[in-house]
């Protein structure tokens, strides 16, 4: 499934979010060039570890800039 989401109170931080995550290894979470935001595929062949680093990293992220 594609996990669509945004930063709402400051859509300037969504590049500085995907910069950061792909300096610890995630990538490709840049949303779709039409609707902006970002997207996370987490499909079955997606592991459990990389979800939670995944989920990890945006409560670090969250926590950073709010």
């Amino acid at each position: 499934m594609n996990v669509p989401f945004t930063i709402p109170s400051n859509p300037d931080l969504e590049k500085d979010f995907i910069k950061e995550a792909g300096a610890i290894g995630l990538q490709t979470l840049k949303g779709h060039r039409s609707v902006g935001g970002m997207r996370a595929s987490i499909y079955n062949a997606m592991p459990q570890e990389g979800v939670e680093l995944l989920a990890a990293f945006m409560k670090e992220f969250a926590a950073k800039h709010s």
